[in-house]
C-alpha cells in the first residue's frame, strides 16, 4: 500500500472463525475419510470442541512492512537455507505485513492438566484441535490483511494472501528474534522464550504476503524437504487455490 501510512492493527478474532472443521482435525491425525471411526474417538472430538469453545481467546496483531525492508528481518541470525523460496515470493508481492496471533494460554493449560490428571486421550484430542486452529489463525489474519488492500487493486486483479513463518521451508526458526523486535506482539500477550519458541504455545507468527496466486506456487523439491514430515506447504497451496476471503 505504497503512498499511505503503514498500517498497524490489533485484530479481535472470534472463536467461530478460527474453529477448524472436524475433517481438518481428523486429517492432521491421519484419520480423514474414515467411515468407521470408533464412537470413543468421535466422543473425544466433541468434548475437545466444547473445551475449545469455552477456553479459546483468539487475537492477533499485524503491521504493514515495506517490501524492501523484509530482507533485513529475514536475514535473522544468518542461519537460513540459501534455497528458501520466501524472498523471491516477497519480491513479487503487492503487499506485505508482519503478524502474530494467539489463542491465549487457557487452552494449553487445560491440555496439560488433562494429561497430568489421567485424561491423556482427551488431552491429545484437544491438542489436535489447537494445532488445526493455529492454521486457521494464520489464514484469518491473512484475510484481514487482504481486505485492507485498496479496493481498486482488489477489484482489478485476483489477489490471494498466504502466510509464511520462521521454522518452515528454509526460514530458520531463529528468524523469530528480528520479527518480534520489529512487530512487538507483546500487546496481545505473545512473547519469545528460549530457542525462539513462542508463548503461549500454539501461537503463530510470520509474514502475510498478498499477490497473484502464481507467486505462491512452488514445488517442494528443496534439499530440506526430505526432512520435512508435515509438508504443510502443499496443504496451504491447495487451500489457497479455492480460498476466497
Amino acid at each position: 500500500m505504497q503512498g499511505t501510512k503503514a498500517i498497524r492493527k490489533t485484530v479481535q478474532l472470534t472463536v467461530e472463525e478460527i474453529t477448524p472443521t472436524r475433517e481438518e482435525v481428523l486429517e492432521n491425525q491421519g484419520m480423514a475419510g474414515r467411515s468407521n471411526l470408533p464412537v470413543r474417538i468421535l466422543s473425544l472430538l466433541e468434548s475437545a470442541y466444547e473445551l475449545f469453545a469455552q477456553l479459546a481467546q483468539p487475537r492477533g496483531v499485524m503491521q504493514e512492512l515495506p517490501i524492501p525492508e523484509f530482507e533485513s528481518i529475514y536475514e535473522g541470525e544468518g542461519m537460513n537455507s540459501p534455497e528458501c523460496p520466501f524472498p523471491a515470493i516477497v519480491r513479487q508481492a503487492d503487499g506485505l505485513a508482519l503478524f502474530a496471533a494467539t489463542m491465549g494460554d487457557r487452552l494449553i493449560a487445560k491440555s496439560s492438566e488433562l494429561f497430568t490428571k489421567g485424561q491423556a486421550a482427551l488431552g491429545y484430542m484437544l491438542d489436535a484441535v489447537n494445532s488445526s486452529a493455529a492454521e486457521q489463525l494464520g489464514r484469518r489474519m491473512g484475510c484481514y490483511f487482504l481486505n485492507l488492500m485498496p479496493e481498486e487493486i482488489r477489484r482489478s486483479r485476483e489477489l490471494k494472501v498466504q502466510y509464511y513463518s520462521p521454522g518452515h521451508c528454509g526460514w530458520h526458526i531463529s528468524g523469530q528474534k528480528k520479527l518480534f523486535e520489529a512487530l512487538r506482539p507483546e500487546e496481545i500477550g505473545v512473547t519469545l522464550k528460549n530457542k525462539w519458541i513462542m508463548h503461549p504455545f500454539k501461537s503463530i507468527s510470520g509474514i502475510l504476503v498478498v499477490g497473484e496466486l502464481r507467486i505462491h506456487i512452488f514445488k517442494p523439491v528443496f534439499s530440506f524437504c526430505k526432512d520435512c514430515r508435515e509438508h504443510k506447504c502443499l496443504q496451504r497451496m491447495k487451500l489457497l487455490e479455492k480460498e476466497d476471503c
